[in-house]
This record gives C-alpha cells, sequence and structure tokens, in this order.
C-alpha cells in the first residue's frame, strides 16, 4: 500500500476522525525492517476498520473491564484558563463540534487551558471513547485528543486524533496565523527542542536540542519558530521513547498545515528514480546497505514534512575497473537535496547540494578518470570538448571522463546546455 492508499482508507473508514497525522513519517523512522513490520501490521488493522465500518461497528467492547487509566484524562485541568468558565464552556463547544457523531463515553475533558504567547487562548481536549481492540497487536482504542486555538476568527479545533494503549500521541502543535508558536503538552516524555536542522561534513542530519520547561505554562512549554506555509524548521524529541522505542513527537495539527500549504500530502508528487547504468556483480538493490534512505543517520528523524519532498535518484553501476558504484540524492525536511557518492564500499561520500529544479541535479565524476555520472529529467546529450552532440539513452547515464557538456530537453520545453564542472 502506498502512503495515499493508507491515508484515504483510514479517512474513509473513520469519517471525522484523524489518526496521528506523522503517523506515516514516525513508522519510517524506526529503518526498513520496523518499516515492512509495522506497515504489515497497519494495513492488517485498516482492512479490519474498513469491514468494520461497513457493518457498522469497528470491534467487540471490552464489556465491564476497567476503563484504561491516562493521565491525560483522569488529571485535573491545569493552565491559567482553567477557572474561566466561559472559555471552557467554549473549549468544550467547539470539541463536539469537531467530534460530531463519533461514539464517546462521558464528558469532554478539558486538560490544558490558557493564553498563547501569539496573545490568543489554547486548550487541549481529551474524551474517553467505547473502548476496542483496534490493531492486530491488541491496542485499545480508548480517548480522543484534539488541541484548540483562539484567534481573530474565533475559536476552533485544530485537531483530532485517537487515543491508543502502547502509543505516544501527537503531544505539539503550531499556533498564530504565522505558524511561529510551537505548543507542546507535557506527557511525561521529557520532550527537547531544537530550532533548526543542519548537516555534518559528511552530509548527516544534526540536530541540538534544548529541555523544554513545562512549569512556567503550568503543564505547556512553547518556542518561538521560523515557519513558513511551505517549512517546518523546528523538531521535537523525547527524552523517554514510547512503547516501540521511537522517540519522535507527532505534530498534531500538521495535517492541517500540509491542506493550508495546497500542495497535497508529503507522499504525494514525489518520485525516486532508480537506474541501472551498467551491469554489476554486486546487487545494490534499493533497501539494501548502498541506499541511503536505509541510513538513520541521514534522515531527520525529529522534523516534520509540510509539502512533498522534491524527485530523487538511485544509479548504480559498476566502473570500467570493476568498482560497485552508487550516485544517489537525499530530499531532507529542509527542502534541501543531498548528492551523494558511494563507490567500491556502501559507504557514502557527499558530494554537495544541488537545486531541486536543476536541469541537471546529478553530475558526479567518478574518481581515477572512470567517467561522469549524470541524471535530469529530460532527453539528454552530451559532448566533449570541440566535439560534436551525441545522444543519451535515457536520463541518466555514465559518460566518458572526457564529456565537457550536457543538454538537457525537458519535454514540451528548449533544451538547456549544462556545463560539466
Amino acid at each position: 500500500m502506498t502512503d495515499t492508499d493508507i491515508r484515504i482508507a483510514f479517512e474513509q473508514a473513520t469519517g471525522e476522525l484523524r489518526t496521528p497525522p506523522d503517523l506515516l513519517d514516525r513508522v519510517r523512522a524506526g529503518g526498513r525492517r520496523r518499516v515492512v513490520r509495522r506497515r504489515t501490521l497497519l494495513a492488517g488493522g485498516l482492512a479490519t476498520v474498513a469491514a468494520g465500518a461497513t457493518a457498522g461497528v469497528l470491534f467487540a467492547g471490552r464489556g465491564g473491564a476497567a476503563p484504561v487509566a491516562s493521565p491525560l484524562l483522569d488529571r485535573a485541568t491545569r493552565g491559567d484558563l482553567r477557572g474561566d468558565r466561559d472559555f471552557l464552556d467554549r473549549v468544550r463547544a467547539a470539541w463536539r463540534a469537531k467530534v460530531g457523531a463519533i461514539p464517546v463515553r462521558g464528558e469532554p475533558h478539558v486538560v490544558w487551558a490558557g493564553q498563547a504567547p501569539h496573545g490568543g487562548g489554547a486548550a487541549v481536549v481529551a474524551q474517553r471513547v467505547p473502548e476496542q481492540v483496534a490493531s492486530p497487536i491488541g491496542q485499545i482504542r480508548y480517548g480522543l485528543l484534539g488541541f484548540a486555538e483562539q484567534d481573530a476568527d474565533g475559536l476552533r479545533m485544530i485537531s483530532l486524533e485517537e487515543m491508543l494503549t502502547g502509543a505516544a500521541n501527537a503531544t505539539a502543535a503550531l499556533l498564530g496565523r504565522e505558524r511561529s508558536v510551537l505548543m507542546v503538552l507535557d506527557d511525561g516524555r521529557r520532550v527537547r527542542y531544537s530550532p533548526a536542522v543542519s548537516y555534518t561534513a559528511a552530509g548527516a542530519v544534526e540536530r541540538t536540542f534544548d529541555p523544554l520547561d513545562f512549569r512556567v505554562h503550568d503543564g505547556v512549554a512553547f518556542a518561538a519558530t521560523a515557519a513558513s506555509r511551505t517549512l517546518i524548521r523546528a523538531g521535537l524529541r523525547a527524552d523517554v521513547p514510547d512503547s516501540q522505542g521511537d522517540r519522535s513527537v507527532g505534530l498534531a495539527n500538521l495535517s492541517r498545515l500540509i491542506g493550508d500549504a495546497g500542495r497535497g500530502t508529503p507522499a504525494d508528487g514525489a518520485r525516486r528514480f532508480t537506474r541501472s547504468l551498467t551491469g554489476t556483480g554486486v546487487p545494490l538493490t534499493e533497501g539494501g546497505p548502498w541506499d541511503v534512505t536505509t541510513r538513520d543517520d541521514l534522515v531527520d528523524r525529529y522534523g516534520y514534512r509540510v509539502v512533498p519532498p522534491a524527485d530523487t535518484w538511485y544509479l548504480r553501476g559498476t566502473t570500467a575497473d570493476r568498482r560497485p558504484f552508487a550516485v544517489q540524492t537525499l530530499a531532507g525536511t529542509d527542502d534541501r537535496l543531498r548528492l551523494f557518492l558511494s563507490i567500491g564500499a556502501p559507504e557514502p561520500v557527499l558530494r554537495g547540494f544541488p537545486s531541486p529544479a536543476a536541469p541537471l541535479p546529478v553530475q558526479v565524476r567518478l574518481p581515477d578518470g572512470q567517467g561522469v555520472v549524470v541524471a535530469g529529467r529530460g532527453r539528454l546529450r552530451y559532448r566533449v570538448p570541440h566535439g560534436s552532440w551525441l545522444p543519451v539513452a535515457g536520463d541518466a547515464a555514465l559518460l566518458p571522463a572526457a564529456a565537457a557538456e550536457v543538454e538537457v530537453t525537458p519535454e514540451g520545453r528548449r533544451a538547456i546546455r549544462v556545463r560539466l564542472a
């Protein structure tokens, strides 16, 4: 199943209810083997949800069993507006409008209510639901959790997600018209904050995390963050992992931010072009040790993506002196592309940050005069100094070391000539 398939299935099966908006990104964070395992479980869960929804019921309830204990549902309301009855009533009214026809138990509980730094009120609400087994591994769906925000347009819920046993909820949200205020609810995981992502000289992701002080606002921390309509620079990491060993922290209103950006879900439009440039006796398959997407140190596990990542390339082959190589690009959460070369061994070496919009985003000269690897979306030709233009079969190639210039002709556009470095 693709990411889009999974999201559509969830939405069709659960209506207004949303799963944690960064669920699929968090699934990826554990590495390729965990991805396969979790997606298998997720696909099985979706099939059961869809079947139950068709019949009008998801799963059998737990009968007379004791309700699942939850600090978010069971502790007293916190925050500097916890005594403001009018504000709490408006929060509950907004919650009921958001929940709609979803079956619930008891009354909505305002977990936290207070003033946010951008000048408006904010709140976190939770409510119990009829407890049901909600996954093949026995997780119990026992509640709903959502964030509310008050601004010039009024008070509204900006997120809604399930509460499951053995899983951490998305306990952060971006507030304000410019989405420049990060709000983090204290759920006991000791969350730390990183203002931006950077990269080491080797191309590995580098973030500095500082602790958040939840005492100032009585159970919630706020941080100013540089944000834009299409880019979130901040990241969050929990000192205490969830039951799956994951330390990432979900952004509750990420789905809304993706919708506001107007460019589809992060999975839509992102393509990876895999090409075999020459025969090779070494299997440089995707998902193997040569593939940089399997490297945890190269992936921003604690950041968030709003718009689809740039197209990426995975080019593999063997040099004339029989060394296997792989040239590949990797898109970061900051929309930057990193270009890597592995030759003779899987260890990647950073070869720069090409522009995703460049006509020839991949151009890497192999050592010892073994040629130059190029790739671009369109019809390619190349030439050596003072030579004639020679055609290239396909959109990627291993050219002779003497190649000096490549011509790229995107479909429906004029040719663009690129001088090779």
